[in-house]
């Protein structure tokens, strides 16, 4: 019977010895300071990283940064989300330090002319921490967050939904709305363009474990069944098959919960288990260019996915760090991550 559990314990991950990538710095960075996010621009293939309102970009092929304009004050937009539209504008969602949590500020970004500019129209329901996502039609789809609607101040969870224009830079609330307020979910949209959105929290913060779809093509909103466990502020990806992989939640600590994966099936409408994570608190989930998943966390840990084995392989482990990791896949097949505080970023290599 022990042989038995052993062995179940250990299904899913493969052998601990057969680590598939390394781990190299990057000539040191101009600035030091943890990313509060990270996008590949398509039109140079520079990374473009954001932290505390400055903004550098890096070269993965010549191995060299440069310091670009900054997207605001210092300290005056952070926790940015970053959406890239086809003809290379990025749209930027932030916050500025406030009351009730501060300030919502929209931006745009124009990489090829450096400047960043203010939006003169604002969100037709004011919202801070909602899901964005880039719809097959070009425009984005921006999903819930919370508000404060009255006084007392207490945070209420939204379900409305609203799209932006890139091209008018516009806001357009939508009639449907999600079939659940939500905040700190994610959205994530399936090669059918539809949209998948997953967990988050409720107006009492509490872990939400269903998920819905939404079809662009109608405005509707249908259930789309629940995770394992309830997750919030959690990964969310698109595999190479078109499934969706979700995994980590808002529980701390080694638990069933903490390492759980689920796994989306969109041609049969059903969620499945995957195998279960072999570590905690996963803060970037990156898909490569061989259809595997890197997934890392801010203890350096390091796991990689096979779809192929449905199975976890251990991988090096990188710099630890104290602040956020997020991750972006280069055009040279390499995962760029930026530790808080420190030069060097450190690249993943297949």
């Amino acid at each position: 019977m022990k042989r038995f559990k052993s062995a179940l314990a250990l299904a899913g991950l493969l052998s601990l010895n057969a680590q598939a990538g390394t781990w190299s710095p990057t000539s040191p960075a101009p600035m030091s300071y943890g990313a509060d996010a990270i996008m590949r621009l398509r039109g140079t293939g520079e990374a473009m990283i954001v932290g505390l309102g400055f903004v550098q970009r890096y070269n993965p092929y010549t191995d060299t940064w440069r310091i670009t304009s900054p997207m605001c004050a210092p300290g005056m937009c952070n926790n940015p989300m970053l959406t890239e539209f086809p003809s290379g504008k990025v749209l930027a969602i932030s916050r500025a330090p406030g009351r009730m949590g501060g300030e919502v500020r929209l931006s745009t970004y124009l990489p090829e002319t450096d400047q960043w500019a203010y939006l003169t129209q604002g969100f037709q329901v004011y919202r801070m921490d909602p899901a964005i996502t880039l719809l097959p039609s070009g425009r984005a789809l921006v999903t819930g967050g919370y508000h404060y609607p009255g006084l007392p101040p207490r945070a209420t969870a939204l379900s409305s939904v609203e799209e932006f224009d890139p091209v008018t830079e516009t806001w357009t609330l939508l009639p449907g709305q999600m079939l659940t307020a939500r905040s700190f979910h994610r959205a994530t949209v399936l090669y059918s363009g539809k949209v998948l959105v997953t967990g988050g929290y409720t107006s009492d913060y509490q872990p939400i474990a269903s998920a819905e779809l939404y079809d662009p093509a109608t405005g509707t909103w249908t259930a789309a069944g629940t995770l394992s466990h309830p997750r919030g502020s959690h990964q969310a990806i698109r595999l190479g098959s078109g499934h969706v992989m979700v995994l980590s939640n808002s529980q701390e600590g080694p638990s069933e919960a903490a390492t759980a994966v689920d796994i989306y099936d969109p041609y049969n409408q059903r969620w499945y288990a995957g195998p279960a994570l072999p570590f905690t608190q996963p803060s970037s989930a990156t898909l490569l260019t061989t259809n595997e998943v890197l997934v890392t966390n801010n203890s350096g840990q390091a796991a990689l996915y096979s779809p192929s084995q449905n199975a976890w392989q251990l991988e090096p482990s990188s710099s630890p760090s104290s602040y956020l990791r997020p991750a972006v896949l280069l055009y040279t097949g390499q995962v760029l991550f930026m530790p808080g505080n420190q030069l060097r970023a450190e690249r993943y290599t297949r």
